[in-house]
């Protein structure tokens, strides 16, 4: 429960949509990427009947600081310390839950947590034994009516028999947004290492018996399951950032709730606060069995419901949802012909949405790429790859060639031997000219790489080279990367390419820019060739900041901000 509740406390969409007062997005800083509700506060209010609470509103809580035993005791209520006890960490038995999420009456996405005790071969000695955790969370994500894109989240760890966390490793992706977190814990602490493209950060955090790994408030509560008056206080780790929250719950009394079938049912009710430092504090409900086991929970600030469920009804209909989405994607109103085959192609943009960037208009000139304003929430947008000169009020976009264009950088690594034996081999003889070698080097990277969409990572272009296969990024940076091992400057283009199915959609792509005879021009290497005119570019990037967000940031502002209409294409000329 803690992982939802501390994603949602750092996503800068939860609440107040793609807005926020938290850090601005266009910084990209770890609280954002470690938002995990991005855009609950997007969806419609939540069905949830009312009720009456069953304490005072201004004591619904607990306070900052725990009451002591002392006074817990006077008011007659019975107080279960974390650091006075150890028996909500006993290991209780393996461990298997599926749960579904809904916002209202949408079914959102599913969790699904295992825990396993197990031990080396050589270990007889059941106090030797150490516990494996592993969750996989899947949300779909919608801003407005037409917008979606895909999160997941997973994490593995390893505690000892008696809830010592020993290792953990999280995977958090948010739409093509991928941010992953190793720690480990030794006798000077824990030691966390997060990696967003290419940048690492590293944190050393005090750690000792009293904290607690990512599935703490799950165990804790299911080993040991509180009682009405009882009150608990612990230190936890979050997912992702890294952090270590103080949670503190309280058993306050029994409620009739109503189920994911409909049918109330009377269950304890235990009100959590989790504060994450710096005045960050988040509340969620949890409602148990009196064996503890949960059977719901609320997250009142985005009207998010868990019910735990099996398999079938938690993740009925997700995956093909989330295959529709295609990572991040927003639906259009008319359907294009033979897209891949397209030179030329007109969008009409409605503004429905401000961008959070301080832009009115997210959707600029580019390379290939002409704009012009019909009037204060309208443009017309044309994609054209037959080299015209902008015409009838349209404005192209150009930007010089730089350094950072052409040199090696932390994910475009040029200079890396595989690379530069890839672009080698691809150039030949050296005879070619530079569009003709740019197109050839995009056939290379074509044919040596395999598409995988669920590659997972933002791979570095050598990475990309040594694997043989990635997404349509990984494909981007290589072809980028063996351009610059030629001499040739290039950037990376990100934006949406249209599909045809399940519904007419633009979905998030990235493909590659060359400089070729003193012009960009648009290659894509998950087809082989020129890029067709069927996108829309919403950003380009050098990528020589080994932090990605940047480059990232106007995809996700994108979705939702606009309606989209084809008004024209062709496929000849």
């Amino acid at each position: 429960m803690l992982r939802l509740l501390t994603f949602l406390a750092g996503s800068r969409f939860a609440l107040t949509g793609f807005r926020t007062s938290l850090e601005r997005f266009a910084t990209f800083k770890a609280v954002w990427i470690t938002g995990f509700l991005l855009g609950w506060g997007l969806f419609s209010g939540c069905d949830i009947p009312e009720r009456v609470p069953l304490v005072p509103p201004a004591d619904r809580y607990l306070s900052a600081d725990p009451p002591s035993q002392g006074d817990a005791e006077s008011a007659g209520e019975q107080v279960a310390r974390e650091d006075a006890t150890q028996e909500n960490r006993k290991f209780r038995g393996d461990f298997e839950a599926w749960d579904a999420y809904f916002v209202g009456d949408k079914h959102v996405g599913y969790s699904h947590i295992s825990v396993t005790a197990t031990r080396d071969a050589d270990q007889r000695d059941p106090e030797k034994q150490h516990v494996e955790l592993n969750i996989e969370d899947c949300l779909l994500i919608h801003r407005g009516s037409a917008s979606a894109f895909v999160q997941r989240h997973s994490h593995q760890s390893s505690e000892t028999i008696d809830g010592q966390l020993q290792h953990y490793k999280s995977n958090l992706s948010v739409g093509p947004v991928i941010t992953t977190c190793e720690g480990t814990v030794d006798e000077s602490g824990l030691t966390a290492v997060k990696t967003r493209g290419a940048a690492v950060t590293t944190k050393k955090f005090p750690w000792g018996a009293e904290h607690r790994g990512l599935l703490a408030v799950e165990e804790s509560i299911r080993r040991a399951p509180l009682r009405i008056g009882q009150k608990r206080t612990f230190q936890t780790l979050a997912p992702i950032q890294p952090l270590v929250t103080t949670v503190r719950m309280h058993c306050v009394a029994k409620a009739t709730v109503p189920m994911i079938d409909g049918k109330p049912r009377e269950l304890l009710e235990i009100d959590v606060e989790t504060d994450l430092g710096e005045d960050r504090k988040t509340y969620h409900v949890i409602w148990i069995e009196p064996d503890g086991a949960i059977r719901r929970v609320m997250y009142p600030a985005s009207n998010l419901v868990t019910y735990r469920t099996d398999k079938e009804i938690a993740t009925k209909d997700i995956e093909s949802q989330q295959t529709a989405i295609a990572i991040a994607s927003t639906l259009t109103n008319s359907e294009l012909e033979r897209p891949s085959e397209t030179k030329r192609v007109g969008f009409k943009l409605v503004r429905t949405a401000l961008p959070l960037a301080a832009e009115k208009s997210i959707i600029k000139p580019q390379p290939n790429q002409f704009v012009r304003k019909l009037d204060e929430t309208s443009l017309l947008v044309l994609v054209s790859t037959l080299g015209e000169a902008p015409k009838n009020g349209f404005q192209q976009g150009s930007f010089p060639v730089t350094d950072a264009d052409r040199k090696p950088s932390a994910i475009i690594d040029s200079s890396e031997t595989m690379v530069r034996r890839i672009a080698q081999a691809a150039g030949g003889s050296g005879k070619l000219g530079e569009r003709e070698l740019a197109i050839e080097l995009a056939r290379s990277a074509n044919r040596l790489t395999q598409l995988n969409p669920a590659s997972g990572t933002f791979q570095r272009a050598s990475e990309v080279a040594r694997n043989a296969q990635g997404d349509a990024t990984a494909y981007a940076v290589l072809l980028a990367a063996l351009l610059r091992a030629k001499g040739v400057a290039s950037r990376v283009a990100f934006g949406f390419r249209y599909q045809a199915t399940p519904s007419p959609r633009m979905v998030y792509h990235a493909w590659t820019l060359a400089h070729v005879d003193g012009d960009w021009l648009p290659l894509d290497a998950t087809s082989g060739g020129i890029a067709a005119a069927d996108r829309l570019t919403v950003s380009t990037n050098d990528l020589s900041n080994s932090d990605i967000g940047e480059a990232m940031m106007p995809v996700l502002d994108f979705l939702g901000a606009y309606e989209i209409e084809i008004v024209a294409s062709a496929t000849r000329y």
